[in-house]
């Protein structure tokens, strides 16, 4: 999966013009008139999830920081911000990056 395919499917919903694409590769599917993600959603965005995750935190120890977030991502294989956000998040999350003003995110010490 490439970051535009996740950046889609994350931001997808009700009213989005690709939305019947997306439902017939089988990453939703309707039911009682809502859109719902699909096993396939889930496996395949927890996949790319993952695989970001352990590059970024690779590159953050690396680094000793995400201060110089371009670096970073480039390290890390990440060509959008939004993505750089949503990882950096997850990795918060776990515990293994902290949030910080300056450096955006630091190795937990």
């Amino acid at each position: 999966m490439d970051e535009s395919l996740f950046k889609t499917l994350m931001f997808a919903g009700e009213g989005d013009e690709n939305l019947d694409e997306l439902i017939e590769k089988g990453y939703f599917k309707i039911i009682d008139g809502s859109v719902c993600r699909t096993n396939k959603f889930l496996e395949e965005t927890g996949r790319f999830i993952d695989d970001k995750k352990e590059r970024l935190y690779q590159a953050v120890k690396e680094l000793g920081s995400a201060e110089n977030m371009e670096e970073v991502m480039e390290k890390a294989g990440i060509m959008d911000f939004i993505t750089f956000i949503f990882v950096a998040e997850e990795l918060v999350g776990e515990g293994k990056l902290v949030k910080d003003k300056v450096k955006n995110v630091v190795l937990k010490q």
